[in-house]
Formats: C-alpha cells, structure tokens, sequence
C-alpha cells in the first residue's frame, strides 16, 4: 500500500469516524456539529489540493455536477436581491410590510428569509460534500476499509443501545428527554435507520477476516446481524422496524454469496425468511418489542396534522421557496391555532415537504435528478457485479443504505443528521466509482486473478522450476 494512499485513507476514515461518532445529534447541541465541519473543512482541503483526476464515467461526473448544483442553489439563496425582484417573490407581502414599517422599503434582501440558517445549512453540507470527495479519491480498496469503520460504529451503537435500555443513562451522549436506545444519536430513529443500515456493512466485515474459517465467518454474521436486529427493537422506531427485513435480506445475500455453495440460495433466503418470521410472529409477544410495535399507531401521529400546512406553504412560496433551514419559523407563521402545541415543530417530518417548501422548483428538480442518478447507477452496477461476483458486496451496500434513507425521508428527516449525511456521501463514492477488473470476475475466476496478483513470486519460482525440467 503506497504511503501516499494510506494517509489518503487515514484521512477518509478519520472523517467518516468523527461524523459517526460526534455527528448524530441537530443544531440543539453546536459543539460536537462545529468539531465535525471542522474535520470535515480539513479533509476538503486535503483532497482538494492534491493532484487528482476524477474516476471516469458518466456517472461520477453526474453526481459531481449535481453536488455542484447544490452548493449554487445555496450560495444563490444568500445573495442579496434588488427590491423590484425580491418583492415580486411569493410570500414576500409580510417581510416587504416589515421594511415599509421600518423606514426601509427599499431594502436588497437575500432569497432565503432567514439568511443565517442557511449559512448553516452550507457549513452542514460540507460534511458529505468532503466524505463524498474522500471516499471517492481512495478509490474501492480504500472505500471497503470505510465500510468496517461502519460496521465498527454500527455494532458500537447497538451495544450503546442495549445498555441505555438496562438503564446505563450516563452512556447518553444527547440529553432530548428521549426513550432509551438511542445510542450514538438523539433521534431514536436514526439511531435505528442507522443500525438497518450497518447490517450489510457488518457482513461484509466479518466475511473478509480471513483468520477464521469461511463456514465459521458465516455464522458469526449471523449472529451479529441478529444482535443488531434485536437492537433496532430497542430503539423503539417504526422506521427501523419496517426498514429491518431489507438489511437482513442484504446481509443474508452477503454472508452465502451465490456460487459458494450448492444450497448457498436457498440457505440465503431460507434465513431471511426465518428472521422475518421470527421478528412478526415471536418477538412480538416480549414487553419490549410489543412496546416498539404499538407506536405504529398512526391516528395518535401529530405529523398528519401539520402536513396539510406544509403543503399549503409550498405553494405559496413556490416556485422560490423560503430558503435552507427557514422551515422552524416559516411553519411558525403559518401555524393555525387549533394544531399549536406546547412544543414547537422544528422539521416537516418529511424531508420532501421540508425541502420543496426551502427550495421551491429548483430543490425539486435537484431531488428528482439525484434520484435519477441512484436508480440507474444502482442498477447498472448491480447488472455488472449481480450476487456472486466478488465487487457484488459494496455496491449492494450502498443501494441498501440510500434506498433506506430515501424510504425514511418520506417521513422523518435521517440526512439533516450529519453522521448520516456523512454515510450516504460515502455510499454515493461507492456507486459513482466504476467496478474494477476483479469486481466484474466471477468468484472461481476472482480467486485465481487475485492470487496470481497478491503473489507473483511464487508464479515467477514455479516458472523458473519449470524451466529446470521439474514438475508442479
């Protein structure tokens, strides 16, 4: 491993941890969000000012382009705007009497209301911005080493969960008046999204340890994936438990690749199966789980009360929208008093809402096309590295953990978390790096390249023993 690339990948890891250790809480708790954008601004700066040639493909250079495109769309909100323009806006009536009361009726204002919040939401963005240049500069040797960094923090958090729930409340990072089982987060479900999302990443990790045998590897995933299964019930989220059976089932395709084994199939699916059976019709029965299972509840949810005012403030701020980060007090404004809590709302509890009422048209336009991206990206990389090839695992991986984010977006808001912001950036690199020439063998083919590869000494001594008349 060249020295240049190890620090290459110290750096993407170092980043990735830090965002998955101190990033899983909001703006409530500033210090540990300020330390991860400065690591974040470093290792920016790290890739950047190094010599570098994105890897080729359309696909990368689209994800590039697009992640470009948003950093446009949040720079644009902020820049002032003459009173003929920022006046004829939607929504602009209360702000514009504001200025008139005030002596100022000609005031240039940014497009966002709420300008420092989106300055905010900039130096949030920076945070996948930079794990997706990291994990996309080391390339796919560096990009599966992150993976264990998630399988790592992924059975940490779970194991945090566990002793939160027996009581161990000094081991809560995030004081939000919460259940226990939040682990690593302030949200329990994130902390959950996450742990679904880590069970293919843990696979992964203890298939390639090679010191133990194979049939041993497999089982001791299997372990761990109930294990954290059993933790995703501790956290008491309905994301998490809907999201469970699609992590199980990629775990399962990981730890009994197809062409391993003549009943590696049925064994794959014959497993899944069993711990979907298990987690609907046994576990149900504990305290615990049955506790988790009730809040599926969905008249007692207050997010279908407010939804119809979000949607409302979409279409009156359409197509500019309000700005990144404005949605607490634009809701606040809109607010009708028979749904006024003693709590306020901070997020839309759907990250579409949110994001079509801060942005407007262009937001929306942005959200279909990176959806675009995953969906083609995603399905070309699987049709080239299908279950069974040896490159199969990491793209798998990153489909499930962005196909989980994007279903939980529809209600919660997991990506305005900055280790899971992080975490998609870095699945994102994943998919939007082209498979290698060992990715596209097939596993009996693998096995020989790579040896050929990892040892050409040895080749080169039995050439020599051929040459002296010797037999292998």
């Amino acid at each position: 491993m060249e020295k240049s690339f190890r620090r290459d990948v110290w750096v993407a890891g170092g980043l990735l941890s830090v965002a998955l250790l101190l990033g899983g809480g909001s703006l409530l708790f500033p210090i540990y969000r300020m330390v991860v954008e400065i690591v974040a601004v470093g290792a920016l700066a790290w890739f950047c000012l190094r010599p570098w040639i994105a890897p080729p493909g359309l696909s990368a250079r689209f994800a590039v382009a697009l992640l470009v495109a948003i950093v446009f769309l949040i720079v644009l909100q902020l820049i002032p705007l003459p009173p003929s323009i920022w006046q004829a806006l939607p929504g602009r009536e209360v702000p514009t009497a504001v200025f008139t009361a005030v002596g100022e009726p000609d005031r240039w204002a940014p497009l966002s209301l709420t300008p420092s919040s989106t300055r905010d939401t900039l130096a949030f963005f920076l945070v996948p911005l930079a794990a997706f240049v990291a994990a996309l500069r080391i390339g796919r040797p560096g990009q599966l080493l992150l993976l264990k960094i998630v399988a790592a923090v992924g059975l940490l958090n779970g194991l945090l969960v566990v002793l939160q729930f027996q009581g161990f409340s000094r081991l809560t990072f995030y004081m939000t008046g919460s259940l226990p089982g939040v682990g690593l987060f302030a949200n329990k479900n994130h902390s959950a999204v996450f742990l679904v999302a880590a069970m293919p990443a843990a696979a992964f990790a203890v298939m390639t340890w090679q010191r133990i045998e194979q049939r041993v590897r497999r089982w001791v995933g299997v372990a761990l994936i109930g294990f954290l299964a059993l933790t995703v019930f501790g956290c008491l989220s309905r994301a998490g438990l809907a999201l469970m059976p699609f992590g199980i089932l990629v775990s399962a395709m990981i730890l009994f690749p197809r062409g391993a084994g003549s009943r590696a199939t049925l064994i794959a699916f014959g497993i899944s199966a069993a711990a979907v059976t298990l987690l609907v019709v046994v576990l149900p029965q504990t305290a615990v789980v049955g506790s988790a299972l009730n809040r599926f509840d969905a008249a007692s949810d207050l997010r279908y009360s407010f939804w119809p005012v979000v949607v409302q403030g979409v279409q009156d701020f359409f197509p500019a929208g309000t700005g990144l980060g404005s949605f607490k007090q634009i809701f606040a404004s809109l607010e009708p008093l028979e749904i006024v809590q003693p709590r306020y709302i901070n997020h839309a509890h759907s990250d579409y809402m949110e994001l079509a009422l801060e942005t407007g048209l262009a937001g929306i336009v942005l959200i279909l096309c990176f959806i675009v991206w995953f969906i083609v990206t995603a399905a070309l990389r699987l049709r080239r590295c299908w279950w069974g090839r040896p490159g199969f695992a990491p793209i798998a991986i990153a489909t499930a953990g962005i196909t989980e984010f994007l279903l939980h977006s529809a209600l919660d808001y997991p990506l305005r978390t900055l280790a899971l912001a992080a975490l998609t950036g870095v699945y994102c690199a994943i998919l939007a790096t082209p498979p290698t020439e060992l990715d596209l063998q097939t596993p009996r083919r693998y096995r020989r390249v790579k040896r050929e590869r990892m040892a050409p000494a040895e080749g080169t001594a039995a050439a020599i023993g051929d040459s002296n008349g010797h037999s292998r």
